[in-house]
């Protein structure tokens, strides 16, 4: 349970200050008319977010009043139980720096604060004293002065940075600045209401909501009211959480965390599972190496059939001891034809860090014992960068020297390692195998080849016992250096796509298998399955395994009978599903085309609303879509969706497939799509963008849209040097040398030598094109 106080004091009445008051600079409290009906909507939003708060809010009481209600809340709270406290009116700073909260019968005497207001140093003493968790929310002129004292006491304390805390603040606006018209109590209602409606939508796995996210979204709110009433910039200050990975304040509650897996967006991922992929190593990807080794999106029932003699070549492949053994492997195949499967069965058995779901595996892969090296590392590179491929396998490789031999084994390692360095460490660190998936679809997949996996295969012959294997589609115009190496090694390729009719037969076996594990015989006879295997085997080079998944999926979820002759690649079974889903929902065609244009992770909730918003028909008989309805839509289609938290716990979504997204993403205007999304960033004075305040998935992937719209939009993004301060480097780097202006081609190599250290970030390398 969490307990609430919630008070608004604004019923003063018009001060009269005397010719001596004047003189002095003593100024009188002046009335607040919008504070009460504030307060009152946010006393019923905190009811819905979950919390206690002993009826109607403590309207216009005195000092001795709040504080008796200050005291009878923390009596009545069992220990550990949280508290929030706010508090909406006037503050004022008294001359020695301490703030006051004016109560009803205040004065604004200097001599008079301490005993006609409440005391917010004293308000929080008791709290610190206490040891419950409690949140102040002040909505008072000089709110961040509070932060001031809570630092102060910080520091008289001596308290350290990794100590527990348990008191939070969040303030209406700095210690130097007035707020007005109750904006951060009426922000604080909205954003709690759409907490309570799931709208913040939050990752499943928090129980509870971080306040940096809550914060945020009060901040977006006033920042949209601002702009609309053409009103100057207010800015939202909180406690800073110095623990990167801390656990979130238990103040309110996360609906989606016990929300029906039945209707949630992650229907049918294990919670556990997803807890497990978390504490993984970054863009190891658990849930995508596991899924695509199940043959399912639970991993609760393994599916995975046939492929024998492929599994049998890895097996022999990864057992090779000889002297000069063969460094590389890539499977190859067309989308869906199961090559993430194989990949995803061979790193589940072998990564230390996926055991758990190594021994699930294992028991339906019984004639597959492939050797165990001494590390094992594994990236999913779908839209993943050089250097994010190049952390990954740094941080994982580091991360098993030291649970194999101690922390000292290994030198500290550094936030952005080169790659000369990870090649040096991969090829002293012995027996290693490296496996990559998706290499096509990663975001430079010809650097990663060049720079990092050719490299590594030609240490053939020097003491290395690094192997490295590969899966991709045949992209040979992307990846020419890798078809040249295949030509002449040719050994190193192992093809999905049958070319003989005795290895359409066995695909079509182990089609008719895998469609019988996934379709109830009662339902669906045998004889009613083989013809589907047999029919889809003669079009595996559009992925027989993926479009037998998804066909199955829509059999089992349309009560009409199946056409004569099912579809035959994956973009046909998704457009046959949601066709059927359209056809009462025309909404979730818009929003889905527009989930084609989501870059890297994905893209959140709100910003595909936004989108699908822009690109709704025009007439006066079109619909008004809420944010629910997208989610809606969303969830309707979770089948071919995949979703992963973001830097601020929000949901990324995007297509679980790359062949989705190269079929849905022409339906959208680059140009609409652009606008739409930089329309969301919040402005500051002068109406410039505040990209300090603008979501991560924008800081990350502005660039990449305005690049898909042209040079000139490009460039105007690229000639803000705020954009350029907080972008996200390794997405940006990209698009740098594309300024076309001097004016751009100034800022890009400015923002390379004075972005500094302190900001987190490190300088981004760019050079003139020719």
């Amino acid at each position: 349970m969490v307990r609430a106080l919630v008070a608004g004091v604004g019923d003063f009445p018009e001060p009269f200050v005397s010719e001596e008051d004047q003189a002095d600079g003593v100024l009188g409290f002046t009335p607040l008319p919008t504070v009460a009906e504030a307060v009152r909507e946010l006393t019923s939003a905190f009811v819905r977010a979950g919390a206690v708060t002993g009826g109607a809010p403590l309207l216009e009481g005195d000092e001795s009043v709040f504080m008796s209600r200050w005291r009878e809340l923390r009596r009545q709270a069992y220990p550990g139980e949280p508290l929030v406290v706010h508090f909406a009116g006037h503050g004022i700073q008294a001359g020695n720096g301490s703030l006051h909260l004016a109560t009803s019968g205040g004065q604004a005497r200097e001599d008079l604060l301490s005993d006609t207001c409440v005391s917010f140093g004293r308000l929080l003493e008791s709290a610190e004293n206490s040891g419950q968790p409690v949140l102040f929310l002040l909505d008072v002129c000089a709110a961040g002065q509070a932060l001031v004292q809570q630092q102060l006491a910080d520091l008289a304390a001596h308290r350290r940075q990794d100590a527990p805390r348990n008191v939070w603040i969040i303030g209406a606006c700095t210690s130097n600045a007035i707020t007005y018209g109750a904006r951060f109590t009426t922000a604080t209602a909205e954003v709690l209401h759409q907490l309570a409606d799931g709208d913040l939508d939050i990752t499943p796995t928090l129980a509870h909501v971080p306040l940096e996210i809550l914060a945020t979204a009060v901040d977006r709110h006033i920042a949209r009211a601002d702009r609309t009433a053409r009103r100057p910039r207010q800015l939202l200050v909180r406690t800073p959480h110095i623990q990167a990975d801390g656990e979130p304040q238990p103040f309110f509650r996360n609906p989606a965390h016990t929300r029906n897996a039945r209707i949630s967006p992650l229907a049918g991922i294990d919670p556990r599972l997803r807890e497990f992929a978390l504490g993984c190593s970054p863009d190891l990807d658990p849930l995508h190496f596991a899924t695509r080794a199940a043959g399912t999106s639970t991993v609760q029932d393994v599916l995975f059939s046939g492929r024998r003699s492929q599994l049998e070549h890895i097996q022999t492949w990864c057992t090779d001891t000889r002297p000069l053994p063969q460094p590389l492997l890539v499977v190859t195949g067309g989308e869906g034809s199961g090559k993430s499967a194989l990949l995803g069965v061979t790193v589940c058995l072998l990564h230390p860090e996926l055991e758990e779901l190594g021994e699930r595996i294992a028991r339906s892969v019984e004639h597959f014992d492939p050797r165990q090296p001494d590390v094992v590392l594994a990236v999913h590179a779908r839209q993943l960068t050089f250097q994010q491929i190049t952390d990954s396998l740094y941080h994982q490789l580091h991360h098993q020297q030291q649970l194999d031999h101690g922390p000292k084994a290994t030198r500290p390692e550094t936030p952005t390692p080169d790659t000369a360095e990870l090649l040096r460490d991969l090829r002293t660190a012995g027996d290693v195998l490296v496996v990559l998936d998706a290499l096509d679809e990663a975001v430079d997949p010809a650097a990663v080849l060049n720079g990092l996996l050719l490299p590594l295969a030609a240490a053939i012959g020097q003491p290395s016992g690094c192997r490295v294997m590969i899966g991709t589609r045949k992209w040979w115009d992307t990846l020419p250096a890798l078809r040249q190496y295949l030509t002449e090694h040719p050994g190193a390729e192992l093809d999905l796509d049958p070319k003989t009719d005795h290895e359409r037969r066995i695909l079509a076996d182990d089609l008719d298998t895998y469609l019988r594990r996934l379709l109830p015989r009662k339902r669906f006879p045998r004889d009613e399955v083989r013809p589907i295997a047999q029919r889809l085997a003669q079009y595996s080079d559009h992925g027989a395994f993926l479009v037998a998944r998804l066909y199955a999926n829509h059999l089992l979820t349309t009560p009409d009978r199946a056409p004569a002759g099912p579809p035959c690649t994956i973009t046909e079974v998704f457009d046959l599903d949601i066709g059927n889903l359209a056809a009462n929902d025309p909404w979730i065609r818009t929003v889905l085309n527009v989930l084609g244009q989501a870059r890297g992770q994905g893209m959140p909730l709100a910003l595909i609303h936004t989108a699908a918003l822009a690109h709704r028909p025009a007439g006066p008989r079109v619909n008004t879509y809420a944010l629910a309805d997208t989610r809606r839509a969303l969830t309707k289609a979770a089948f071919y969706l995949r979703t992963t938290p973001d830097t601020d716990h929000s949901l990324l979504y995007r297509y679980f497939h790359q062949a989705l997204t190269d079929h849905t993403k022409a339906h959208t205007d680059p140009v609409v799509l652009h606008q739409a999304l930089t329309a969301d960033v919040p402005t500051a004075e002068g109406d410039t963008p505040d990209w300090a305040n603008a979501r991560p998935y924008l800081l990350r992937h502005a660039a990449d849209h305005a690049a898909a719209v042209d040079d000139h939009a490009l460039d105007q993004l690229l000639t803000d040097p705020n954009y350029l301060l907080h972008a996200a480097p390794d997405t940006l780097t990209p698009h740098l040398h594309h300024a076309r202006t001097d004016q751009g081609l100034l800022h890009a190599e400015s923002y390379r030598a004075t972005v500094s250290d302190d900001s987190g970030r490190h300088p981004i390398e760019t050079r003139r094109s020719p």
